[in-house]
Parts: C-alpha cells; structure tokens; sequence
C-alpha cells in the first residue's frame, strides 16, 4: 500500500482516507468500491473524492445510476488517457520483445474512434458531469463547482483527459 501513488501525494493517516487498491488488478473495481467509501463517509459529512481510470471506468459505469438514486455525494474524476493504457504499453513491450512492429497495439486496447465523453455519460445517470477537460488552466473552476455539488449531497463526475504517458 504505501508504493501505490497516492501515497507519494498524500499522507493517509486514518483507515477512511484511503480504501485501498484492487487485488490482482481488478478491473472496474475503483468506481464501485469508491461509491461504498462515499456511502460510509456520507453519513459523517466527509468529503470523498476518487481518481480512476478510463478503462476502468467502463466496466460498471452503471454504478453512477446508484450514486444518483441514493444520492451518495462522491467526487469521482476520470483519468481519462482514452486507452486501457496498462495493457497497451504491455503489448508494445511484448512486440518489442519479440521483433514485431507496434503498429496495431492499439487495437482493442485505446479507447477512440469515438472518444467516449465520460460528463455525458453521467449525465445520463441523473450525475452532475462536467468535461471533458483538456485544458490544465480550466481544471481549478471546474473542479469548485463539482466539490460544491458534492458539498450538497449530490454525486459529481469530472473528465480530465491526460496525457497517454
């Protein structure tokens, strides 16, 4: 636990400040297990926000429907790279290992053609959802209007494209 990112940004010192990481690489394991935090910490006024990844992101979105429904006050933020990045740079490595060109590493494993616009998305699910955001100067305001949402009750979603490396 204290290799994994956050820990290099924030310091958690209590049990409810952080839930941990997927064993084995879960897939679509942030989302939900980030709604449960949020569940928890609703009823003493904390304020949870999450970070997951796109590809992550779209294999329980229906868990935003949830938050709507229950009104589970959740900042969730997707780190959206637009690929399943993991497995992606994966496979190049592999190809690179073995002689072959990494032309179609891309296939099956970026997330284009189209891009999935993830605020859209939430909206859909009855949650606030704001982006995609692409400009770094643009991410403070945003970021307000989501914490004030979620200060409200509501659950919120932000989606901030990153850079693919």
């Amino acid at each position: 636990m204290g290799l994994a990112w956050p820990h290099r940004l924030w310091n958690f010192t209590k049990p409810h400040q952080w839930n941990g990481v997927a064993g084995g690489g879960g897939v679509g394991y942030t989302l939900p297990a980030s709604l449960g935090a949020a569940l928890a910490n609703k009823r003493h006024g904390r304020l949870t926000v999450a970070i997951g990844g796109d590809g992550d992101f779209m294999f329980v979105p229906s868990t935003l429907w949830t938050a709507a429904h229950h009104q589970i006050p959740l900042l969730y933020i997707v780190h959206n790279n637009r690929a399943y990045h993991q497995e992606y740079m994966y496979l190049q490595a592999m190809a690179a290992r073995h002689g072959r060109g990494i032309t179609n590493a891309d296939i099956g494993t970026t997330i284009k053609d189209p891009f999935v616009d993830y605020a859209t998305l939430a909206k859909g699910f009855g949650v606030y959802g704001e982006g995609p955001i692409s400009d770094p100067n643009a991410l403070a305001p945003v970021l307000k209007r989501a914490i004030a949402m979620v200060k409200s009750g509501q659950p919120a979603l932000l989606d901030v494209v990153m850079d693919q490396r």
